[in-house]
């Protein structure tokens, strides 16, 4: 009589079916967290400016307007209704396109909107966060108070 190997096995079979889907479902999570993580590194600014880099002006372009963050280097131009925005990735740069509040901020001295693309721009904080402002008088009356 002939001994039934495992391979022949139809409850073996199954199982060893879904460990493999399983390990492909791992497999696949694991890609996917990865990426995920790599571009979010690559999106975070730079941080540990020093205190002279602290609340001075910075230029548009080095500013992601979805994060709200200085980032240190040229970002994505994203012109919309004749004006140029900036982002740091396609994300941004949809939001940007499609989300008119993404376009917008309030002035920490008036708190009035102002348009991201005609502030007057100020890092903040160690971490490149940015302010911004109507103009640098507005900017200015800010520091005094």
């Amino acid at each position: 009589m002939k001994k039934k190997s495992n391979k022949d096995n139809p409850k073996t079979s199954t199982r060893n079916l879904v460990y493999v889907y399983l390990t492909i479902a791992a497999l696949l999570v694991t890609a996917t967290a990865l990426v995920y993580w790599i571009n979010h590194q690559q999106l975070q600014p730079s941080i540990g400016y020093s205190p002279d880099e602290i609340e001075r002006p910075v230029e548009p372009s080095l500013v992601c307007m979805v994060n709200d963050a200085y980032m240190g280097k040229p970002q994505i131009p994203v012109p919309v209704n004749g004006k140029t925005y900036f982002g740091c990735c396609e994300m941004c740069v949809d939001k940007l396109n499609n989300i008119e509040s993404a376009r917008i901020a309030i002035d920490p001295f008036s708190g009035n909107p102002v348009d991201k693309s005609e502030a007057f721009i100020v890092v903040t904080n160690p971490q490149g966060a940015v302010a911004y402002f109507e103009s640098e008088a507005n900017y200015n009356a800010f520091k005094k108070n």
